[in-house]
C-alpha cells in the first residue's frame, strides 16, 4: 500500500512539473518582433534573386483614395536591379518610372523625361517613385538605403497572427521616425506581404504579391527600353481584388 501512495505521489508530481512547464515553453517557442524583423531583414539579405509586384494605395485621411500604383521589383545579386512603377490618378494620365541596372550601368526614365544614367543607386530623395520603392529593396541591399530600414521599427510589437490574401503571416506593429507602421510577414519564409503607414495627413497601404525568391531571372529584364518594353511589360495599375487581412489569432 506504501509503494502504491509513493507511486501515486510521484506521478501527480511529475503532472505537475509538467503542467507548469507548458506556459514557460509555449512562451519561450513564441518569437518576438524584434527577432522576425532580424529575420526579415536575413531572408531578404541572403537572397540570391527576389522579384515581386506590389500595389499600392494612397488614401487621404477621411479615407478616400489619392491614387495608386503597381510596382515591380525585379533583383538578383551582385547588383542587377529593376523598379518599375506605373501611377494612376482619377482624371490623370498614367505615369510610369523605372530604374534599372545590369550591373555595369544605372539608368533611370519617367513619363516624359529622357533616359538618365546615374552613378549609383540611391533611393531616399532620388525624386522618383514614392516610400513603397524604398522598404523591400534597400532591404535587399543596404547600400541603397537613407540612414533606417523597415526591420529598424521602433518599439515594435507582435500584433497577432493573421491571413493575408491566404498566407499566414505575423503582424507587427511599430515606428517609424513618429509614423505609426503595420508590417506583415508570411511565417513561412519572413517575407513582407503587407505594409500599412498611418502620416499626418494621409495613410499608405502596400500588397506585396507574387513574390518570388532565388528563382531564375532573365537577362533582358535588366536591360529596359523605354521605346521598347514588350519583353517585360509594363506594370498594370488594375488593381486586384482588395485584399484582406483576416485574424486568425490575437496577441
Amino acid at each position: 500500500m506504501k509503494q502504491l501512495s509513493l507511486f501515486f505521489v510521484g506521478a501527480l508530481g511529475t503532472a505537475l512539473l509538467q503542467m507548469s512547464a507548458s506556459p514557460a515553453r509555449a512562451q519561450a517557442e513564441t518569437p518576438t518582433a524584434e527577432s522576425l524583423l532580424q529575420q526579415m531583414v536575413a531572408a531578404y539579405s541572403s537572397a540570391r534573386s527576389y522579384s515581386g509586384t506590389t500595389f499600392v494605395r494612397y488614401l487621404n485621411a477621411d479615407g478616400s483614395e489619392r491614387f495608386h500604383v503597381a510596382f515591380k521589383i525585379w533583383f538578383l545579386r551582385p547588383s542587377s536591379i529593376r523598379l518599375d512603377a506605373e501611377s494612376k490618378k482619377e482624371g490623370a494620365l498614367p505615369r510610369r518610372e523605372v530604374l534599372w541596372s545590369d550591373g555595369a550601368t544605372i539608368r533611370t526614365w519617367s513619363t516624359g523625361k529622357p533616359v538618365v544614367a546615374q552613378s549609383k543607386i540611391k533611393i531616399a530623395g532620388s525624386g522618383m517613385f514614392g516610400t513603397y520603392a524604398y522598404h523591400v529593396p534597400t532591404m535587399l541591399e543596404e547600400s541603397y538605403a537613407g540612414t533606417r530600414r523597415l526591420h529598424e521599427l521602433s518599439a515594435p510589437m507582435l500584433a497577432g497572427d493573421e491571413i493575408v490574401e491566404g498566407v499566414d503571416c505575423y503582424h507587427i506593429r511599430g515606428g517609424w521616425e513618429g509614423d505609426e507602421y503595420e508590417v506583415w510577414l508570411g511565417k513561412e519564409d519572413h517575407l513582407v506581404r503587407k505594409i500599412t503607414a498611418t502620416y499626418s495627413d494621409h495613410q499608405l497601404e502596400e500588397i506585396h504579391r507574387e513574390v518570388s525568391l532565388n528563382a531564375e531571372i532573365a537577362p533582358d529584364v535588366f536591360r529596359f527600353a523605354p521605346e521598347d518594353d514588350t519583353t517585360v511589360p509594363k506594370p498594370t495599375a488594375t488593381p486586384a481584388p482588395k485584399a484582406t487581412a483576416t485574424p486568425t489569432r490575437s496577441r
